[in-house]
């Protein structure tokens, strides 16, 4: 016999942008948001009754709705909104899980000056936050994915394991790079996130940009303790950080030298680092 087990519905992908105006200056925030609702859902699973069900499309015009209400560039406020109003509007739902990407916009600089209502994309990445909220509590998490950086130097990889499959040769002076994940898990209590998150994306470049990279691993781990130093508001730092690769282009068969100038770039196969720092 059958039986219902975990499950969970919603909605996806709803994206939204918000303006807000402040003289003849303008700024925007910009959103792809999920949210999902588990609890009493099993008649609508096990029968034709759909009394249980919030429509997707409920789901869909409430972020809009609450978007257009308290949407800021605090995303971690707008996901507790959200989280708060699924749990005090609907009685038969237990926990809510809400996701936000932000598509970040920079404000563009015009002959010298910060342009009023123009913005280009950020290369930060994107930010995202998560939250797990039930009656009896929440867990609050947010980040940044997608961060391309490089150090061009100031990396090395040597002494590892060989085995008889080692092709890898020792490597003192190397290009590092990586497209990051970061996301931190933030502790009960008030929090003034964006000034956190800041904190700790700009902490996290410091170490990548600063400190000598024997390993991703070594890399990875002092960037997250440092993150943990920085902001004490947060209890764990998980790092994704996907080595990059650039080889060092072969140029004798052309009859020419490369010392260590020339690299080839090799997205995949690729090293793929992960960890979580907790304090």
């Amino acid at each position: 016999m059958a039986t219902l087990g975990q499950n969970r519905y919603g909605k996806q992908k709803v994206r939204v942008l918000r303006k807000h105006i402040d003289g003849d200056r303008q700024s925007v925030v910009e959103i792809s948001a999920d949210a999902l609702l588990e609890g009493t859902f099993d008649r609508s699973f096990l029968s034709e009754d759909n009394t249980q069900i919030v429509a997707t499309d409920t789901v869909k015009n409430t972020i809009i709705a609450l978007a257009h209400q308290h949407l800021g560039p605090c995303l971690e406020c707008f996901a507790l909104q959200l989280g708060r109003h699924f749990l005090g509007r609907h009685a038969h739902v237990d926990r809510v899980h809400i996701e936000l990407r932000e598509r970040r916009w920079d404000r563009m600089t015009i002959h010298g000056a910060p342009a009023p209502h123009t913005f280009l994309p950020s290369p930060l990445g994107e930010p995202f936050t998560r939250l797990v909220m039930s009656r009896v509590g929440q867990e609050l998490e947010s980040g940044v994915r997608g961060l391309r950086v490089l150090n061009s130097t100031n990396s090395a990889f040597v002494n590892f394991d060989h085995t008889e499959f080692t092709t890898l040769p020792d490597a003192t002076d190397r290009i590092l790079s990586t497209e990051m994940e970061a996301s931190w898990k933030f502790l009960p209590g008030e929090t003034e996130f964006p000034a956190a998150n800041a904190r700790i994306l700009e902490t996290l470049l410091e170490v990548f940009a600063g400190e000598f990279s024997p390993s991703v691993q070594r890399t990875l781990f002092q960037m997250g303790e440092a993150a943990l130093e920085a902001v004490p508001g947060i209890s764990e730092v998980a790092l994704r950080m996907p080595n990059k690769h650039y080889f060092t282009a072969n140029l004798a068969p052309f009859g020419l030298e490369n010392p260590n100038l020339t690299f080839l770039p090799q997205d995949e196969p690729h090293g793929q680092i992960e960890a979580v720092v907790r304090r």
